[in-house]
């Protein structure tokens, strides 16, 4: 397969999972806020503690994307509605759910020639629907459905790719992708919310938020049958084997696909993606969890699994990313 098209399939699929992800973490979040519901005109203390605790959740997900400068530069406060809108349909930053979707289309369609015509037709639809349901402004009168579409576009999009009739090198590049993606995203929302879990006070509505937020909450009540714990959580999303979503099992198959996909300069990468497979697999999360040492760990990987991004993207493919979506990658 020539380079070019490992790097555009291999991106594709970032793009689209950048999406989906966001739509779940933003999704959480603004449950979470119709849970305790902020009237304006109120300032009690109550009601000032609920806005404050509101903003921080919004302003996590601005931070876990880096846009929080680029926001304030156009928003004097955080609203749900205006955090919503910027993450969603503001074209001008490459984090917004449209600038990645945007993006997986230009790729899809340099590829058009290779991969399966069903796979280009959905995700160009989906391009084309979006903008449809921002113009008539969906996210905004109705969040959660539109959430909901941008989850099932993206579910639509990984069974057509499984679905391919040719299981080759191809199939493994967009799984690359996938799990790349899927292990940075766990990482910077669990840095951004890991919080909750080392509260001296469980919040149950926040531990619950946090599980939509990674699509973790299926696999907890299956794996665990137990009412939600820091510490059952924190076992789930970093290193249960069992769930495709933790990081080890996201880690794992980034390590598996790199040595299915080796080549003469790509040694280092697989060296280095199991070191990270091994530590992870290793880290004694009860007592970090205990002694508040897990997010200064979450920030420290989430630099390291980005490193192993680039190796991929320099030693297994070859890096062609449009220039506003490269600086968000």
């Amino acid at each position: 397969m020539l380079s070019r098209t490992a790097e555009h399939l291999f991106w594709m699929t970032r793009h689209t999972g950048r999406a989906e992800n966001l739509a779940r973490v933003l999704e959480a979040q603004h449950q979470l806020s119709l849970i305790q519901p902020l009237h304006a005109n109120d300032d009690t203390a109550l009601e000032r503690h609920a806005r404050e605790r509101a903003a921080r959740g919004w302003l996590a997900i601005l931070a876990s994307a880096g846009v929080v400068d680029r926001y304030h530069l156009a928003h004097k406060g955080v609203t749900s509605a205006e955090v919503i809108a910027f993450m969603v349909a503001d074209p001008s930053h490459p984090a917004s759910i449209v600038s990645c979707l945007r993006a997986a289309r230009e790729n899809a369609r340099t590829v058009r020639g290779w991969a399966a015509e069903e796979l280009w037709e959905t995700i160009n639809t989906t391009w084309l629907d979006l903008q449809r349901l921002i113009a008539d402004g969906l996210q905004a009168h109705d969040p959660s459905a539109f959430f909901e579409w941008v989850r099932a576009r993206s579910n639509l999009a990984r069974g057509v790719q499984l679905a391919a009739p040719v299981q080759d090198e191809g199939l493994d590049f967009l799984r690359l992708g996938a799990a790349i993606e899927g292990a940075d995203h766990i990482l910077r929302t669990l840095e951004a919310h890991g919080d909750v879990l080392a509260a001296v006070a469980f919040d149950y509505h926040r531990a619950y938020a946090l599980l939509r937020a990674v699509s973790g909450v299926e696999a907890y009540r299956r794996i665990y049958r137990d009412t939600l714990s820091s510490a059952q959580i924190a076992s789930l999303l970093i290193q249960c084997p069992d769930w495709h979503g933790s990081l080890a099992a996201r880690l794992d198959e980034v390590r598996r696909l790199s040595v299915r996909l080796r080549n003469s300069q790509s040694a280092q990468t697989e060296r280095l993606a199991q070191l990270l497979c091994d530590e992870v697999r290793q880290a004694p999360v009860d007592e970090w969890l205990s002694s508040g040492r897990l997010s200064g760990w979450f920030a420290a990987m989430i630099v390291r699994v980005n490193d192993l991004a680039r190796r991929v993207g320099r030693d297994l493919t070859r890096p062609l990313v449009p220039g506003p979506v490269a600086a968000a990658a």
